[in-house]
């Protein structure tokens, strides 16, 4: 359960819900199968093992909810493929041409007749609302499936007033700073963590350069700034012991890696109930850190890029 990707939005309105209405709208949305002449369907399902089907899951005042995807699998060259032999047939034997539209048509006979034997493929997604900090944090990389979490969380609420964190500073400056401190003054990202040996780059054309296992401060590698003009994309960094992180330009946290001290930690961790299931105590447990760890890391990440405006004036 540990996640290894984050995409952080901050409430615009404090977020409350009584626990018993929000397990009744999760029950409400319950992930079903898809049907046999429907493309996919959506759901919440168990946060974890051993938990209720409710979708919740509760603790270190974060609710964990995770959402089930089934997509039917349906290759477009063959679906493509099929079309134009229909419509090939049909012009041969009508003499005409099949236009645009009645392709259109063919193409949604075609994968209605193969939808009924398409294999699924499922995907899950996990976010936790924190109610302490008041933030989403949702286990993807990009922001679109980021997007379609909250979407979907938000036909369940009926409403979900969040946006992304909105910085004082641009965060691929304050990367870009790091490592070439005379390119811009401003904070660097290294008074909180520690630089990593990998980074990525780009220019103002679309050239990239990307540098792995290195010392980042060495010219070979800041002569991509100074002389090139390139930017910082993402940069790898670490706190202490605890995790290792690489943050994009665009404020996502990706590859995250949970180091030893929080493995430690997890392995001496002692739940309140003495008589819960090893492998649920287990999964409390690192899950009961790894909130406390990302409470820690995105307050500095936020502080490095001169904290957050105040003034939200429109809500989702």
């Amino acid at each position: 359960m540990l996640f290894k990707n984050a995409v952080i939005y901050s409430f615009t309105t404090e977020f409350s819900i009584d626990t018993e209405k929000l397990v009744e709208l999760m029950l409400e949305n319950e992930f079903q199968p898809v049907g046999s002449q429907e493309r996919s369907r959506t759901g919440w399902v168990s946060s974890l093992p051993g938990t209720p089907s409710d979708g919740v899951f509760e603790t270190n005042n974060c609710i964990f909810l995770r959402l089930r995807k089934d997509e039917k699998i349906l290759k477009s060259s063959a679906i493509n493929r099929e079309v134009e032999e229909l419509a090939a047939a049909i012009e041969r034997e009508q003499g005409r041409k099949v236009r645009k539209k009645e392709k259109d048509e063919l193409r949604d006979q075609v994968m209605l007749k193969h939808l009924p034997h398409a294999l699924v493929d499922s995907t899950y997604t996990v976010g936790y609302i924190d109610l302490q900090k008041q933030w989403l944090i949702v286990e993807v990389g990009s922001f679109k499936a980021a997007e379609d979490f909250t979407s979907f969380l938000r036909k369940t609420l009926g409403s979900l007033p969040v946006r992304p964190p909105t910085l004082e500073l641009n965060p691929g400056l304050v990367l870009t700073n790091t490592l070439h401190p005379d390119f811009w003054t401003g904070v660097k990202i290294t008074e909180h963590f520690t630089l990593g040996e990998e980074c990525t780059m780009v220019g103002v054309d679309g050239e990239k350069a990307s540098f792995k296992d290195m010392d980042l401060t060495m010219e070979e590698v800041t002569d991509h700034i100074t002389e090139s003009g390139m930017m910082v994309k993402s940069l790898r960094l670490s706190r202490e012991d605890q995790l290792a992180f690489t943050l994009t330009d665009d404020f996502r946290v990706k590859k995250i890696k949970f180091l030893d001290t929080f493995q430690e930690d997890v392995l001496n961790y002692e739940p309140e109930d003495e008589d819960i299931d090893a492998g649920l105590s287990y999964a409390q447990a690192t899950l009961f850190l790894m909130t406390g760890q990302f409470r820690t890391l995105f307050e500095a990440l936020i502080e490095s890029m001169g904290g957050i405006e105040e003034d939200f004036s429109v809500d989702l």
